[in-house]
């Protein structure tokens, strides 16, 4: 079989298969480690073509060491993985794309299931980084970014998408509603920290995304597909996360945006879908150099959290606390917002399964005061987020997200 061009534009910035093989992680099982080696080998010894036969078995190898794997990372507690299945899985996937490159008939076809192979592996895989002074990614990052810009080059005497739009406000915000926290106008890094983290005080936060490229990109939907349309991402599906109706699936970044948020679901069942505290950033680069992490955080971290939240109108975040410090910037439409301090978390009715303990039993929009007393003695405080404004949430800090329309939010977390 003849290797294609693409094939060793992958292997290019790998290095070697040392570099995949070689780790403490894969080198404790000797399983892995042998058949990383059978598979990868024919593939870095810079042959035109490699014999069918060897294919054929190498292709029975990674499936059969990749399903076996893939069932015990979805067996039992996430936090109890092991890292060397998660990264021999990373390196699987990475081996499973350019097999699938060697042998499809259908190069387009096997692009698209080489960058599905990689969102896969980034989810459930661990890093491995690409020692190459031109690549800042890591090894499923970098692969998933060559792949689209290919897709792209496949695509470009196809019929075009139809054109979409978001249904938000561009508007600047009005000045007449009630706001219950301060509100600083791009403060420096000393008063915010001052008035802001040091006294652990909710803050609205104005004028500091407003450089972003994102605030002039993002809401055009046929922006976001350009970059991430062919990309996997998990969606959360129902009411809200504490509730019974709560699901999740993968789907295609296009598919969710054009069912979800540009249209109506087909089904005819109300569910809202929301991608929700997503590693969109580390997945997409593309969409990472839209954004600047705020001066405000580096004081204290280098390496904030970065996660995405997009969805339509009515995605809900239920009462809940998180252990860290969080900037949430909001890049269009808005969301109400309903907070309460830290104190009050006995009168809140945290869910007492270890898994919903940050999580309040309560409907905070309309709090049942017989099921649960205690809410009257709460001092809740509303605001209403809107583009371009960013809240300072403190570590501890109950909060209730509600989107009033479609919405595009940027959360970091730090210490």
């Amino acid at each position: 079989m003849t290797m294609h061009p693409i094939i060793k534009e992958l292997l290019s910035f790998c290095g070697d298969k040392t570099r995949l093989i070689d780790s403490d992680a894969i080198k404790s099982n000797r399983l892995y480690r042998m058949v990383l080696s059978d598979v990868m080998e024919p593939l870095f010894e810079e042959k035109s073509t490699l014999g069918d036969e060897k294919v054929s078995t190498n292709l029975i190898k990674i499936g059969v060491l990749y399903d076996s794997i893939y069932n015990r990372l979805h067996t039992g507690q996430w936090n109890t993985v092991e890292a060397t299945d998660r990264e021999c899985f990373t390196v699987l996937s990475y081996a499973r794309i350019l097999y699938t490159l060697l042998v499809s008939k259908d190069l387009k076809q096997a692009i698209k299931d080489g960058i599905y192979l990689a969102d896969l592996g980034l989810m459930l895989g661990s890093i491995i980084r690409v020692d190459d002074k031109d690549v800042g990614n890591d090894l499923l990052t970098e692969t998933a970014t060559r792949l689209t810009a290919h897709l792209a080059d496949e695509n470009i005497d196809a019929p075009p998408f139809k054109r979409m739009k978001f249904d938000v406000n561009l508007e600047d915000v009005g000045v007449s509603e009630k706001i219950d926290v301060p509100i600083l106008d791009c403060p420096s890094l000393e008063l915010f920290g001052n008035q802001c983290y040091d006294l652990k005080q909710p803050t609205l936060l104005r004028g500091i995304i407003k450089a972003w490229p994102a605030m002039e990109r993002w809401h055009d939907p046929n922006y976001l597909l350009s970059i991430a349309g062919e990309r996997t991402v998990p969606i959360e599906f129902g009411s809200q996360y504490s509730n019974d109706d709560w699901s999740q699936k993968l789907m295609k970044f296009r598919e969710f945006v054009e069912q979800n948020i540009c249209g109506g679901s087909s089904s005819g069942v109300n569910r809202a879908a929301y991608l929700a505290q997503h590693d969109l950033f580390d997945q997409v680069p593309a969409l990472r150099r839209d954004i600047t992490v705020p001066d405000y955080i580096g004081r204290t971290d280098a390496n904030p959290r970065i996660k995405a939240w997009l969805g339509p109108k009515g995605t809900v975040s239920p009462l809940h606390t998180d252990p860290c410090h969080n900037l949430l910037c909001q890049v269009f439409g808005s969301k109400t917002i309903i907070l309460a301090r830290p104190e009050d978390t006995d009168k809140l009715y945290p869910h007492e399964h270890f898994i919903l303990s940050n999580t309040s039993q309560i409907d905070a929009r309309c709090p049942d005061l017989e099921r649960f007393p205690l809410v009257r003695q709460v001092r809740f405080q509303r605001l209403t987020l809107h583009r371009g404004e960013v809240l300072y949430l403190p570590p501890q800090w109950w909060h209730y997200v509600e989107s009033l329309s479609p919405s595009f939010s940027v959360s970091f977390w730090f210490e």
